[in-house]
C-alpha cells in the first residue's frame, strides 16, 4: 500500500481506535453482504453460522471461526487475507460476494481484539421515497370470482376496472398515503374475497384490506334525447315489432328502443342496423353461470372418471399377462412335483444304506484288537463315509427340489389369489367410476337443457319495457319494465350489470283539461352506479410480517386470509388471519425455507398450497399446520401454484420456464410442461377445467392443459408479463407486466379487447 493510501486509511480507523466497535453497526452490514449470504442458518457452508459473535465463536468444521481478543489466530480473518490456503469468499461464488476491503478488514480486525463482543440489533424505520413516474410495472391482477371487475397492482396503487363496461371504476385510496396511494411501497399481490365484497393487498411489511360499500353516486342518465319519428317507424320496420319507447345517445350515434317483444335493441343510427339485442336479468345471468360452471365441472368429472377407467382396463390387461403367466407355472411345476417327490425315496433309502455300512465298519473298528483297526478298515471306514455324505446330500437336494417345486406353486397360487382380488377390486372400481362418469353425464345433461331453456325463455316476450334511456357517456344503457323494475346493461359488452325494483308504487289522480281524468303511478329507482371501496383494515405490526407480502389468497368461505411472505434467503413464512377481526389465527414461521411466493386454497378449504423461492411447493393442512405433500422438481423458484377445480391436481409455475401437474391422489407429478423461455410467472386454472392460464417473462401468455397440450398463445407481447387471470367460464383472459398495461383478450381467439393505462 502505497504511503498515501496508508495515512488515508490510518485517518480512516484512527476515530474508531479509541471507542468500542458496534457488531451491527460496523461489522455486520460487510459481513452480511459477503459472509453471512452462505454461512447462516438457512445455507451452512461448512457448518459456520456467521450471524452472530456466539455461533461464530462456536465456530463449524474448521473449529471457531473468531478467537475474541486474538484477530491474528481467528479464521475469519486469515480466510480474509486468503492465508493458510483459505480464500473467502471463493471466486466466482454464487452470492456476489466480494473480498473484504483493507479498511473492512482492520475493521473486523479491531472488533475481535477488542473481545467480538455483541451487540443489540436495533430496528430501523425503512423511510420509503416516493416513486419515480416511470416505475409503474404490475406485478400482480386478481379478478372478482363473477369475473366483472379486475384489479391490478400498479407500482403503489390499485386500479380497478369494470370488464363489462371496460371503463376504470376507481383507484384504491389510503388516507394516511400520499398522492392518492393505496401503499407505500410497491403492491405485490392481491386477491378478491369470493362473495366479491372485500379486497386484500399486500405489500411491504403489510396488507391491507378493501370493502366495496354500499352504492353511491351512479351513472349519469342523459336527458331523453328525442328520436326523429321517421327513424324510429325505420327503426320498427327493421325489427320487425312495434316501439314503444326509445332515446338516443348524446351523441346522436346511437339510438335505443324498447321493443313490444320485451327486448331492448340499441342500433346504429347511420345503418339503422341493431348492433345488440338487450335481454335477460341479473338472476338469469348468475343462474346460466351456475349452470355453465356445473357443465364445465361434470365434463372435468367425466374426464377423470373416463381416465381412471383407461387405467384400470390398462393394469387389467397386465394383470391378465400375469394371471397367465401364475396359472403357466402352476400347471409347469404341478406336472414336475411328482417326479421330484418320487426321488426323495430312494435318495432316503440310499442314505439309509450308506449310513447302516458305516455303522457295521464303524463296529468292527471299535472291536479290532487295541481298539486300534487295520489300514484296509480304515480305507473301507472312509469310503463308506464318503458315500453316505454323497447320499445325504443327494436326499437334500432331492428335498430341496420338492421344497422349491412346492413353493413356486405356493407363489404362483398366492399371485393368483392376489391378481383376481386385484381385478375384482378394479372390476367394482371400474363399475363406480362408469356409475360415477354416467351421474355427471346426467348431471351436466340436466345442466345443458337447463341453460338451453334459459336462453330460450330469454328469447321469448317478457315483460315489455315501457321507457329507455343512455348514461351520459353512453356506456350503460337503462331500461325500466311494467312492473317497476329498472335493467342496466354495458353497451360495450350486452351484459346485464344491474336492476333494481321498487314493487311499491305512488298513485295519484289528476283531472285533465277536458274533464277526463289521468292516473300517474311514480316509482324512483336507482340502478348502474358503480362501486366505491374503502379501506377497512391494515394488517401490520412488529414481527407480523418480515418483508414483502408476497402472496395473499382468501380461503373460499371468504373467513380466513393467507399471506405468505418472509426473509429473502432466510425463510419463507405464512401467517393466516380471520377476516372478519383481522387478527393473525396462525402462524407458519419458516414453513419453507425461502421467501413464499403464491399460495392457493383447495376447492374445500382444507389444504393450502405454497410455493417458494427455494424452489419447493408443499400442501399443508390447514386445520393442523402438518404438510401433507413436498413436491421438489423446479429448479429455480415456484412462482405460482394453483389447484383444480376438482382438488385432484395441483399446477406449479417455475422460475425454470416449467409448468408441473402434479397428480394428488398419488402424491406424484402427472406432467412436466414445457415450451416457455423465461420464467413462468404466474398461473390459474381456467374455471372448472382442466386448462391453466399462464403469464411469463417470455412475452407470451399461454392456456394449456395439465396434460401439456396448449389451447392457446397470445404471442409478440411489448413486455415482460408478470401477471394473469382468467374469467370463470375462461371467455376473458387478463394480464399485466412491465409496460404498465392491463390487457384484455377474447379467450376464444386471442383478439385484444381493451388495453388500460395508468392514465
Amino acid at each position: 500500500m502505497k504511503p498515501a493510501a496508508l495515512i488515508a486509511f490510518a485517518s480512516l480507523v484512527a476515530p474508531l481506535a479509541a471507542a468500542d466497535l458496534d457488531y451491527y453497526k460496523d461489522i455486520y452490514p460487510f459481513l452480511k453482504t459477503n459472509c453471512i449470504s452462505c454461512h447462516n442458518k438457512t445455507t451452512t457452508k461448512a457448518d459456520l453460522n456467521m450471524e452472530t459473535p456466539e455461533l461464530m465463536i462456536k465456530g463449524g468444521e474448521s473449529g471457531p471461526s473468531i478467537v475474541p481478543g486474538k484477530s491474528g489466530e481467528s479464521l475469519v480473518v486469515l480466510a480474509s487475507l486468503h492465508k493458510q490456503d483459505m480464500e473467502m469468499p471463493p471466486p466466482n461464488n454464487k452470492s456476489g460476494a466480494v473480498d473484504l476491503t483493507p479498511a473492512e478488514v482492520a475493521l473486523l480486525k479491531q472488533w475481535i481484539d477488542q473481545g467480538a463482543k455483541g451487540s443489540v440489533q436495533q430496528e430501523r424505520a425503512v423511510v420509503l421515497q416516493a416513486f419515480a413516474a416511470s416505475v409503474d410495472p404490475i406485478y400482480c391482477v386478481a379478478m372478482s370470482k363473477d369475473g366483472r371487475y379486475a384489479a391490478c397492482g400498479r407500482s403503489n396503487r390499485i386500479y380497478l376496472y369494470d370488464l363489462a363496461t371496460r371503463e376504470l371504476v376507481t383507484q384504491f385510496s389510503d388516507p394516511a398515503e400520499k398522492n392518492g396511494a393505496a401503499h407505500r411501497a410497491l403492491v405485490q399481490s392481491l386477491d378478491f374475497s369470493p362473495d366479491g365484497r372485500h379486497l386484500a393487498s399486500g405489500s411491504y411489511k403489510e396488507v391491507k384490506l378493501w370493502r366495496l360499500d354500499t352504492r353511491h353516486g351512479g351513472a349519469q342518465l342523459a336527458a331523453a334525447k328525442p328520436v326523429d319519428a321517421a327513424l324510429v317507424e325505420k327503426l320498427a320496420a327493421a325489427g320487425k315489432v312495434a316501439v314503444l319507447a326509445s332515446a338516443a345517445s348524446a351523441d346522436g350515434r346511437q339510438v335505443v328502443t324498447a321493443g313490444a317483444d320485451g327486448a331492448v335493441r340499441v342500433w346504429d343510427t347511420a345503418t339503422a342496423k341493431p348492433t345488440m339485442e338487450l335481454r335477460g336479468t341479473l338472476a338469469a345471468r348468475d343462474q346460466a353461470a351456475a349452470l355453465e360452471k356445473t357443465v364445465a365441472a361434470q365434463a372435468l368429472e367425466q374426464s377423470f372418471q373416463k381416465a381412471e377407467i383407461a387405467r384400470m382396463d390398462a393394469q387389467d390387461k397386465a394383470l391378465d399377462v400375469l394371471l397367465g403367466k401364475a396359472k403357466e407355472a402352476i400347471t409347469a411345476m404341478s406336472k414336475v412335483l411328482p417326479e421330484k417327490q418320487k426321488a426323495v425315496p430312494p435318495a432316503t433309502e440310499a442314505k439309509t444304506v450308506a449310513q447302516k455300512a458305516v455303522d457295521e465298519i464303524q463296529a468292527k473298528a471299535a472291536a479290532a484288537p487295541g481298539g486300534k483297526p487295520d489300514a484296509a478298515l480304515v480305507k473301507e471306514l472312509k469310503t463308506a463315509q464318503d458315500k453316505l455324505i454323497t447320499a445325504k446330500m443327494s436326499e437334500v437336494s432331492a428335498l430341496a427340489a420338492v421344497t422349491a417345486a412346492e413353493s413356486n406353486v405356493k407363489d404362483a397360487e398366492d399371485d393368483v389369489k392376489r391378481i383376481t382380488e386385484a381385478k375384482a377390486k378394479n372390476a367394482r372400481d371400474i363399475a363406480a367410476a362408469t356409475k360415477a362418469a354416467e351421474a355427471a353425464k346426467a348431471v351436466q345433461d340436466k345442466a345443458a337443457a337447463d341453460l338451453a331453456a334459459l336462453k330460450q325463455t330469454l328469447a321469448k316476450p317478457g315483460a315489455k319495457p315501457v321507457a329507455v334511456a343512455f348514461s351520459s357517456d353512453a356506456r350503460r344503457v337503462a331500461a325500466c319494465f311494467e312492473g317497476g323494475v329498472l335493467r342496466v346493461w354495458a353497451t360495450a359488452t350486452g351484459l346485464v350489470i344491474d336492476e333494481s325494483s321498487a314493487p311499491q308504487a305512488t298513485t295519484t289522480l289528476h283531472p285533465a283539461a277536458d274533464g277526463s281524468f289521468v292516473v300517474t303511478q311514480m316509482v324512483s329507482l336507482t340502478a348502474g352506479s358503480q362501486p366505491a371501496w374503502t379501506l377497512e383494515r391494515k394488517l401490520a405490526g412488529a414481527g407480523l410480517f418480515q418483508d414483502r407480502v408476497n402472496a395473499v389468497r382468501f380461503s373460499p368461505d371468504g373467513k380466513t386470509l393467507a399471506t405468505g411472505g418472509g426473509e429473502l434467503s432466510r425463510s419463507g413464512d405464512i401467517v393466516l388471519f380471520d377476516v372478519a377481526s383481522g387478527k393473525p389465527v396462525k402462524t407458519w414461521s419458516e414453513h419453507h425455507s425461502d421467501s413464499v411466493l403464491c399460495l392457493d386454497f383447495s376447492p374445500d378449504g382444507k389444504r393450502l398450497a405454497s410455493g417458494a423461492a427455494d424452489k419447493i411447493a408443499r400442501i399443508t393442512d390447514v386445520a393442523t399446520g402438518k404438510v401433507l405433500n413436498t413436491f421438489e422438481g423446479h429448479t429455480h423458484h415456484v412462482m405460482g401454484v394453483a389447484f383444480r377445480a376438482d382438488g385432484r391436481v395441483l399446477a406449479t409455475a417455475g422460475a425454470d420456464g416449467v409448468v408441473s401437474s402434479w397428480d394428488l391422489l398419488i402424491g406424484e407429478r402427472k406432467k412436466k410442461i414445457e415450451g416457455w423461455t423465461k420464467e413462468v410467472t404466474s398461473l390459474q386454472f381456467v374455471g372448472a377445467t382442466n386448462q391453466i392460464v399462464t403469464s411469463a417473462g417470455d412475452n407470451r401468455v399461454r392456456v394449456v392443459t395439465d396434460d401439456g397440450a396448449e389451447v392457446r398463445s397470445i404471442a409478440s407481447l411489448p413486455d415482460y408479463m408478470q401477471a394473469s387471470a382468467s374469467t370463470p367460464n375462461g371467455g376473458i383472459i387478463i394480464a399485466g407486466g412491465e409496460d404498465s398495461l392491463l390487457r384484455v383478450w377474447d379467450a376464444s381467439n386471442g383478439k385484444e379487447l381493451a388495453a388500460f393505462g395508468a392514465k
